[in-house]
């Protein structure tokens, strides 16, 4: 776990910008990166998936495009073909450390809204696998953050210790789950199920569980959001 939170400690906080964004991005970044907000000359990476984001009642192809050219910060974007040739587009900046490397993993109904959300796993060949969710507002692709996590908006998608995230039954409501060895023993986890609901871009806290289960399947068992594969009781869900 000290690794884990000197990495985290030392992670830079990621920048949604697009053709149309929300710029919440220091100036400088915003500067550096400008030449990237459009999507031509990046070519589509992964698999193309096709959900309603923008609650129209039509598909919209979305990709996470890739141009090897650029900074590390400017070389992953997300993309939302809309209506009219109209796109929505977040820059992906990586993680800051080794063996970063998103991929666009789905899209699911997460933030209550109508429409689906695109879902981007920052890390998913590492031991440690968080991710991040973008939403549709007002026109924008933006990022959505998670309080009271070691970086905002880092969605913990899997991980040696138990950990996951889900949806928790009220839309717009999910379940983020987080477990590490009970002091003093290495038989026993200590597990946190955080609840969170929705407002505007940002995940409040509503309550939190604790639990201890023992090392093994106890955790699996129990909770579907521990078995590796996120947000898997979304509506809506495209993968």
């Amino acid at each position: 776990m000290l690794v884990k939170s000197v990495i985290l400690g030392g992670f830079i906080a990621i920048t949604v910008l697009g053709c149309r964004h929300a710029d919440t991005a220091p100036t400088g970044v915003a500067a550096t990166c400008a030449e990237s907000d459009s999507p031509a000359g990046y070519r589509v990476k992964g698999k193309a998936l096709v959900g309603d984001v923008d609650a129209d009642g039509m598909g919209e192809r979305v990709t996470l495009r890739m141009d090897a050219r650029r900074p590390p910060r400017c070389r992953h974007l997300l993309v939302a073909e809309m209506a009219g040739a109209t796109t929505a587009v977040a820059r992906v900046p990586p993680l800051a450390w080794p063996g970063t490397d998103p991929q666009l993993l789905l899209l699911a109904e997460i933030n209550g809204r109508p429409g689906v959300e695109p879902v981007v796993a920052m890390s998913p060949a590492a031991v440690y696998r968080p991710g991040v969710v973008f939403a549709l507002l007002r026109g924008a692709l933006v990022r959505m953050k998670l309080e009271r996590v070691s970086v905002p908006g880092l969605f913990p998608f899997s991980d040696e210790f138990p950990a996951g995230v889900n949806c928790a039954g009220q839309r717009g409501t999910i379940v983020v789950t987080q477990g590490r060895l009970a002091d003093g023993s290495d038989s026993r986890y200590d597990v946190t199920r955080s609840f969170y609901r929705a407002a505007g871009t940002r995940f409040s806290l509503v309550r939190d569980e604790h639990f201890q289960v023992g090392v093994g399947n106890d955790a699996r068992q129990r909770w579907p959001e521990v078995r590796g594969d996120p947000f898997i009781r979304c509506s809506g869900r495209v993968s």
